[in-house]
């Protein structure tokens, strides 16, 4: 007699799941379970010999844990003691059902080298909003093929993609957030989309909110649901430790991280949970971006990564940015970037000037451009006082979004391989499918990288800087 399961066990026990906040021996995955099997017993099996995967008898042979966390549908996994630089291969057990479902099918994450000798690349891109033609039929999440673009990308092997902002534009359809259900709907409905969820499924994930993801476009401060944000962050994304808890007594909830790779430190700051709103739709000047805290924490990561390179510790601070930061000047105005705040950038730059933070660069998104400025003497990136404070930046964006170029003038026209590039403006090149991959080569004395900015597979603009 065949005994036929019913129709409950026949049903995925996870909807999907991503990785993120990886190190040489750690690694955090989210993962959002059935919700009539959220009481059963849920494990994750790991290890880094992909055929214990092959069959239901060897897959049972493994050694699984139990999930951390339990936050509604959200079970978080956080695995320690891994073997550094290793790839893992990984299954989700929910309700007796693996997730991926078939035998012999697998997730994967690689863990990282930190303060020591490493060469390793990463992928960088924000803005995947869809065409938004119509509001009816575009719900602002994305679903292209530059997703799997990246993720298939392995010349070498990506250790990281991190996201720059803007993981959704469902806040400028007809989606506008009025409760936590609606973030996480939002979420799940990036998570939904195939594509993306391979992607972050199986590569580890750094990523920052920006103005679409955060609330409406261009929000702030101000944004009344900004506590509720930052509390479905913590829930369904993994991330690197988070420096302030959600509070609104005292006002905290930023999402502000760090971590290092190899000997590359990486700060991610929060643009939007701290702004200050304009006095005016057309005023250009406003107070502040990062916020007394953030700016204090930001401050203090720039100098340890400059005690840490003294030490030969670490020897190159990257800034993750999320908004342009060369902007002003007749022609070069913006509604939403660092121009606006010049104050605070002079403050910035002159930090970076008066403690000789010289092995610095940024990458940024929110303009959906590809664009380099070298920060050479000329630049326009020379916001200290008296001159000075500059280093390079690198744009790559958007992943699917409308183009469009923010802020300049870039002095990186000159590294676009293609003179006769379309679509070239202020030295950027606007337009969609778009992203970026740094390699990082360290000889134990210095660090190249070189830059490439794409659209799809076709590198578009290069160069190569040494730290």
């Amino acid at each position: 007699m065949i005994q036929r399961l019913s129709n409950s066990l026949r049903k995925p026990g996870v909807h999907w799941c991503w990785v993120g906040a990886v190190t040489d021996n750690q690694v955090t995955i989210k993962a959002k379970i059935r919700e009539d099997i959220i009481n059963q017993y849920i494990q994750i099996k790991y290890n880094t010999n992909s055929r214990f995967f092959e069959t239901q008898d060897s897959l049972n042979s493994l050694r699984g844990i139990q999930k951390t966390s339990l936050d509604g549908q959200i079970a978080t996994f956080n695995l320690n003691n891994l073997a550094e630089d290793k790839k893992y291969y990984y299954v989700i057990i929910a309700g007796g059902r693996r997730y991926p479902e078939n035998h012999g099918d697998y997730l994967t994450f690689k863990t990282v080298k930190i303060h020591k000798k490493y060469n390793f690349a990463i992928g960088c891109s924000s803005c995947a909003g869809g065409h938004r033609l119509d509001p009816l039929l575009d719900d602002g999440v994305s679903n292209k093929k530059i997703f799997d673009v990246i993720r298939k990308y392995d010349t070498p092997p990506l250790a990281l993609f991190i996201h720059m902002g803007d993981l959704h534009y469902r806040n400028d359809i007809v989606n506008e957030e009025t409760n936590i259900d609606d973030y996480r709907t939002n979420y799940e409905e990036v998570m939904t989309q195939d594509k993306q969820r391979n992607l972050y499924q199986n590569l580890p994930l750094a990523y920052i909110w920006d103005d679409h993801d955060y609330g409406p476009n261009n929000s702030d401060t101000t944004h009344a649901l900004k506590y509720i944000a930052s509390k479905a962050y913590r829930e369904q994304v993994p991330h690197y430790y988070l420096e302030e808890p959600v509070d609104e007594a005292s006002k905290t909830g930023a999402i502000y991280q760090s971590f290092v790779i190899g000997r590359v430190r990486f700060i991610m700051t929060d643009n939007r949970f701290y702004k200050d709103k304009l006095p005016e739709e057309n005023s250009s000047i406003g107070n502040s971006i990062l916020g007394t805290r953030q700016k204090k924490w930001f401050f203090e990561q720039l100098r340890q990564g400059k005690v840490n390179q003294n030490a030969n510790k670490e020897r190159l601070t990257i800034w993750v940015n999320s908004i342009p930061w060369i902007a002003g000047g007749e022609g070069f105005e913006t509604k939403d970037a660092w121009d606006r705040y010049p104050v605070e950038r002079r403050e910035i730059a002159n930090f970076i000037k008066d403690n000789e933070i010289d092995k610095l660069l940024m990458i940024s998104g929110d303009a959906h451009m590809l664009a380099v400025d070298d920060g050479e003497e000329g630049s326009a990136n020379s916001y200290a006082e008296n001159g000075g404070g500059s280093f390079p930046i690198i744009h790559a964006a958007s992943l699917d979004s409308n183009p469009s170029v923010k802020g300049g003038p870039y002095n990186g026209a000159k590294y676009i391989i293609n003179p006769n590039e379309e679509d070239v403006e202020r030295g950027a090149i606007k337009g969609r499918k778009q992203w970026g991959v740094l390699h990082f080569t360290d000889d134990g004395n210095k660090i190249e990288v070189k830059v490439e900015l794409k659209k799809k597979n076709k590198t578009k603009i290069e160069q190569v800087f040494e730290f």
